[in-house]
């Protein structure tokens, strides 16, 4: 299958949004079927670990200013 992404990319904002939500309704649809990947599972228990250890936490200021260049 090709997507061309042009054609996406002229679609006013609502379509856009609209078409996204058709493509997220049809992945529901299909979620049973759906194995993630090894990695996403990793980041996932990664992300998990962190939120259980509230000293590993960063302060919204600390986060933000790793974030700039």
């Amino acid at each position: 299958m090709i997507i061309d992404t042009q054609k996406i990319e002229a679609l006013p904002l609502s379509e856009q949004i609209e078409l996204m939500e058709v493509v997220m309704s049809a992945l529901i649809k299909n979620q049973d079927s759906f194995q993630p990947p090894e990695w996403h599972l990793k980041v996932l228990d990664a992300r998990e670990n962190e939120v259980n250890e509230p000293e590993c936490w960063r302060s919204y200021e600390e986060v933000r200013s790793s974030l700039k260049l």
